[in-house]
């Protein structure tokens, strides 16, 4: 994982329980196969529905704010359209985000590209993961785990 500039190992123990099988103990802000953690990209999401800016420079802003050497922002397209696919599952946490993270007024900035439909969708995304913009590191590892356990899925 790399992060500020530094390269980070992460060593999780792999447990071997009573029936033979085998468990990971995985931290929630760690995705597989994935240099950043999960805060970063839902970062990167909120942030480019929120604002006028394009991908690019989205990116570069990312790379900027967490330190890191590069940040594509073919990143942000692609972790966008996994994030419309867990949309549904992903809205029930909504009274427990505003509990947790307070309220957060975000506008979702229109595309040329999005129909009233894609819109909505936007809309919807971004009011549950803008307060990612607030606490990356808290309301990131927070909305994985909560993903984790009700789903026994990665985010994405």
């Amino acid at each position: 994982m790399i992060l500020h500039y530094r390269q980070i190992t992460i060593e999780c123990p792999i447990l071997l329980m009573d029936d033979g099988s085998y468990r990971i103990i995985w931290p929630s802000f760690k995705l597989p196969n994935r240099p950043y953690p999960v805060f970063v990209y839902l970062y990167a999401a909120a942030r480019y529905l929120s604002s006028g800016e394009s991908m690019r420079v989205t990116a570069q802003k990312v790379i900027n704010f967490f330190g890191l050497e590069t940040f594509s922002h073919t990143t942000i397209s692609r972790f966008l359209q996994k994030l419309y696919q867990t949309l549904p599952y992903l809205i029930r946490y909504g009274a427990q985000i505003i509990k947790n993270f307070g309220v957060t007024t975000s506008q979702v900035i229109g595309r040329k590209h999005r129909d009233k439909s894609q819109y909505k969708k936007a809309q919807q995304l971004n009011g549950l993961i803008a307060p990612v913009l607030r606490s990356p590191p808290e309301f990131g590892n927070w909305l994985a785990y909560q993903y984790w356990k009700d789903t026994n899925n990665f985010i994405v």
